[in-house]
């Protein structure tokens, strides 16, 4: 049996507890038997990590029990599956998550997806894991012209750029290729001497990610607890049109042009950060300071996991930037586009990493809650791993039958990796995009989401956003 001590940067407070939830959606079935196969060759033929189990440790927290050999009845993955026999277009949730029409749409919220598509009796947390389970949980509903493939693994294995990393390595199986060489497998990747020895100046982190005293710990947890007994929130997957979205970014670029070296530079995601950064809290009506943080995706920024040493590392390789200033209802668009951009640039310059990526491993070592906030400050941040899936291609998978070479409608994933109470108003997180747009995973105090709506309903295109949007002279 070998034994490899799990990463201190996967093992930030709350990460070791949750089991990452993905869905994937296709309007075309899947082989369940091809797929079944080519998971079991992946395994234990190329990357056998994946069959590896949990187990806790004194010295580094978690580790993995790997078997040298894997005998015929261990256990390589948990596999269910079901044959609706009907339409997906029957099933609601589904019919809108891959229709959602020509404009925002508030479609079906993953909570809503994750009862219909995932089995109940599947772990929710790792702590409601059965003893000795696997890593990885698949469940396959097949419909007679789509299907839903939902893959549970636990957080501390793997960040949804490490999922997508598996479903590439497992689809390039199914299709008769050798998928890359695992990386990470027993070393310790992110704590290689380049980025731990690194020395971070905890002056300097302020307001970034640090490990804080605990008065500023109990200031910012506290305001979270009574934020949540507070008021109930409501959740929605919320489409955003790729229109909309160019329509903005064309328009805040415009603004900024001449004005400042950066506008060139802002992407769709700073635009949805900042949408949702403003929308999150349309029911304030004075200005307060927010820490705004971005996760960043280390795969092919730093050296150590550039071009395919990035495609085979599945483990947890993320950095933060973070913008800490003032607003309002009156801020405009592209006032928090500027200061995620400026922050996500910083972020990503080679020291920064070194530090962020340092200072994570100490924050897991000191187990005090992931939390980038200063007391006084509201928090918000922005998850965009809408990029990781672009290159997946279930129709390898497709039965024999089953015509690929006519139009389908894109693949859709979504997914989320939080505690069963956890509160999502803090955050949203783009899950996905397509030619069509973006679906993204947003949550809101009931009253604020109210607005929110009334707010969409009387602007459609938010262009509203790019000027004043005080929330009282809505509709």
């Amino acid at each position: 049996m070998e034994k490899i001590p799990v990463s201190w940067s996967d093992q930030p407070n709350p990460i070791p507890n949750l089991r990452t939830r993905t869905f994937f959606i296709t309007d075309h079935p899947l082989d369940e038997q091809v797929l079944k196969n080519g998971l079991d060759k992946l395994i234990r033929n190329y990357w056998r990590k994946l069959g590896a189990r949990l187990v806790q440790s004194d010295k580094t927290g978690l580790e993995y029990h790997l078997p040298h050999v894997f005998s015929d009845d261990y256990e390589l993955f948990k596999w269910s599956s079901v044959s609706a026999g009907y339409s997906y277009g029957e099933t609601y949730p589904l019919a809108k998550i891959l229709h959602p029409g020509n404009d925002i749409a508030f479609l079906p919220a993953v909570d809503t997806l994750d009862r219909l598509a995932r089995p109940q009796d599947w772990p929710y947390e790792r702590k409601d894991e059965p003893p000795n389970s696997p890593l990885l949980y698949i469940h396959l509903t097949n419909f007679s012209d789509g299907a839903a493939l939902v893959m549970s693994v636990p957080h501390v294995f793997a960040d949804q750029g490490g999922v997508a990393n598996i479903v590439k390595a497992w689809l390039a199986v199914v299709e008769g290729k050798a998928p890359p060489e695992m990386v990470g497998f027993k070393e310790d990747v992110l704590g290689g001497e380049r980025l731990s020895t690194f020395q971070v100046k905890q002056d300097e982190r302020i307001g970034r990610m640090r490990i804080r005293s605990k008065k500023d710990q109990a200031l910012v947890v506290g305001r979270i607890l009574l934020d949540m007994a507070k008021e109930k929130e409501t959740s929605w997957t919320v489409f955003l049109p790729l229109r909309v979205v160019n329509n903005l970014r064309d328009k805040v670029k415009k603004s900024l042009e001449e004005k400042h070296p950066l506008a060139d530079e802002i992407s769709n995601g700073d635009i949805i950060t900042a949408i949702f950064t403003k929308l999150a809290r349309l029911n304030l009506k004075s200005e307060y300071t927010v820490s705004l943080s971005s996760t960043i995706n280390l795969r092919d920024r730093i050296p150590e996991l550039k071009a395919e040493k990035g495609e085979g590392f599945i483990h947890n390789a993320v950095h933060y930037a973070t913008a800490n200033f003032t607003i309002s209802p009156s801020t405009p668009l592209h006032e928090i586009v500027l200061q995620n951009r400026t922050a996500v640039n910083k972020a990503l310059e080679p020291t920064d990493i070194q530090a962020g990526v340092n200072m994570l491993r100490e924050v897991a070592k000191s187990r005090q809650l992931m939390l980038i906030c200063e007391p006084h400050h509201k928090l918000y941040s922005s998850s965009n791993w809408s990029g990781a899936w672009q290159e997946i291609d279930f129709t390898k998978a497709a039965p024999e039958y089953y015509d690929t070479t006519s139009y389908h409608k894109e693949l859709v994933v979504l997914g989320e990796s939080k505690t069963r109470n956890a509160l999502g108003r803090y955050r949203v997180v783009i899950m996905c995009r397509t030619s069509e747009g973006f679906w993204c995973d947003f949550a809101a105090p009931v009253k604020t989401m109210d607005l929110v709506n009334r707010f969409i309903g009387g602007d459609p295109s938010l262009e509203s956003l790019l000027g004043s949007t005080d929330a009282e002279k809505k509709p």
